[in-house]
């Protein structure tokens, strides 16, 4: 497939890159930090731009077969940063002809266990999860191809290949913590999988961690 990856430089967005070269896509990098992907080899290309900017989206989307979009907003103060980006992705994937697009989030956006947790989360990051959820609602009634993948706690340990994955608002299973590789290898799997398109899943580690 080609992939356009936005957020392509960060922690979760490099391993995408990297598992998908491996898997034989033809991947574009979309990133306002270039110089982030030095010695990385096998991309289709590299576009210089910012997803907040309308006419730097319009010059990587077209031709490319699904948009994978990682975004993180600021974790203090109000933000829009996320439900904005979603927007301007809808404009010129319309415009473009470009119709699959798998984009992350965050599975307290609908989780209610455990109830500590989540509370906790939503006062620390309250303004961040109200953007996710707007981005959610935005993407939801686009008329795209979507997919949602809602991720418990990310960490840096090695990928172990395994994931918990279900369609409910609350976790049936898997562990609390789950690896960047591990959530790279789920978008990837989401994309290329047409039966995921108009689903929203959550996705936690492996039960056994290694």
């Amino acid at each position: 497939m080609k992939l356009l990856v936005i957020g392509s430089t960060g922690r979760t967005g490099r391993h995408v890159l990297e598992q998908g070269i491996r898997r034989g896509h033809q991947i574009t990098a979309f990133t306002r930090r270039p110089e982030a992907l030095a010695g990385l080899e096998g991309l289709a290309g590299v576009v210089q731009g910012d997803a907040l900017d309308l006419a730097d989206l319009r010059k990587a989307v077209p031709g490319h077969d699904a948009v994978i979009t990682i975004v993180s907003p600021p974790n203090l103060g109000p933000t829009t940063v996320i439900s904005q980006t979603t927007l301007n992705l809808i404009t010129v994937m319309k415009e473009s002809g470009v119709r699959r697009i798998v984009t992350t989030s965050s599975r307290s956006i609908v989780a209610s266990r455990p109830w500590l947790a989540v509370t906790l989360a939503w006062v620390i990051f309250r303004a961040a999860y109200a953007d996710l959820a707007r981005a959610e609602g935005i993407l939801q009634a686009s008329g795209l191809d979507w997919s949602i993948v809602r991720a418990t706690m990310l960490n840096d340990k090695p990928g172990s290949g395994e994931v918990h994955t279900d369609s409910e608002p609350n976790p049936t299973g898997g562990h609390w913590q789950l690896s960047r590789a591990d959530y790279a290898m789920t978008l990837l799997n989401v994309v290329e999988d047409p039966h995921m398109i108009g689903k929203a899943i959550g996705v936690n580690g492996a039960r056994s961690t290694r």
